[in-house]
């Protein structure tokens, strides 16, 4: 934690030949920079309600050559204080404080988070995102790691629907030999949390790169994919530095699906119904009866 260290001691030391505003910044530099480690300077801005110009200055005021230096070192602090272990402590030692049942406490917080996601997301951003997904021939869902539960309900979801879709839940030649098969008419409808991963990296750009359009459900990877995405959905679920949840991202993707029956009812309605008809012909209309026993 030596780096952070040094962080701090950088801005408490400049701290008094800062302007009020400058202030703020470093305040909450100094409170939240896990959070701020992946926000840029007009993100930064306009959660503090300054200027951006503010930021820049404030950032070669304590010593670094701009925003982006300082940004490089948060996310240097950031990789090396958040192990999965960590995040799993500071969530237990979170629920564990003050009075209240465990149950209770999770539930506030997955509704705070949700009622976030209703600010972070722009309505003509996700109905942009339909309007791509319904327009795509086929749809291409990647999701690794915990997440890939979201891939593959939308593949679960959509094919029910009559949507070609195929989840992208593996890693190295696997995942190669699933985007090769990207082609411009399709959509990516990719997940992608808190850090870059190879994976992701991949597919996004080899999706942009033949002119896929991309859709990104993420929580602090906007920056980042600024220039290579279509569409980016923000999905916040909680502090970086804590032990997340799939809530908002589930509701995001759930949302997603509806709204691309609710754009084709009759092919949506259509496709159910042959489903049914073929589970029926075939001695297959309940799937449980295998896992029951019966």
């Amino acid at each position: 934690m030596e780096e952070l260290a040094d962080f701090r001691l950088r801005l408490e030391n400049s701290y008094p030949n800062l302007t009020k505003s400058e202030r703020s910044i470093a305040s909450y530099l100094l409170a939240s920079h896990d959070e701020a480690a992946f926000l840029s300077a007009a993100e930064l801005a306009r959660r503090l309600n300054v200027s951006e110009a503010t930021v820049v200055r404030f950032a070669k005021t304590v010593g670094y050559d701009g925003f982006p230096s300082l940004r490089r070192e948060l996310q240097s602090i950031f990789r090396v204080k958040t192990t999965p272990a960590m995040r799993l402590q500071h969530k237990l030692e979170e629920l564990g404080s003050g009075q209240g049942h465990v149950f209770t406490k999770m539930v506030e917080m997955e509704v705070d988070y949700l009622t976030e996601a209703l600010h972070s997301i722009q309505p003509a951003d996700f109905d942009r995102a339909v309007e791509i997904l319904v327009r795509a021939e086929r749809v291409f869902t990647f999701a690794m790691g915990p997440s890939r539960m979201l891939a593959e309900l939308a593949e679960l979801r959509l094919r029910s629907f009559g949507v070609m879709c195929l989840a992208m839940t593996a890693s190295g030649r696997d995942l190669v030999e699933t985007m090769q098969l990207l082609r411009k008419e399709d959509v990516l409808l990719a997940t992608g949390f808190q850090r870059v991963t190879p994976e992701l990296m991949a597919v996004v750009d080899c999706a942009h790169a033949i002119g896929c359009p991309v859709i990104l459900i993420t929580d602090t990877l906007q920056t980042h994919f600024r220039d290579l995405a279509d569409v980016i959905l923000a999905a916040r679920r909680g502090p970086v530095s804590t032990f997340h949840s799939l809530t908002v991202p589930m509701s995001i993707m759930n949302s997603l699906i509806l709204s691309i029956a609710m754009a084709r009812p009759q092919q949506s309605l259509a496709a159910l119904e042959r489903l049914e008809q073929l589970r029926a012909a075939y001695g297959l209309d309940t799937l449980s009866k295998a896992a029951d026993g019966r």
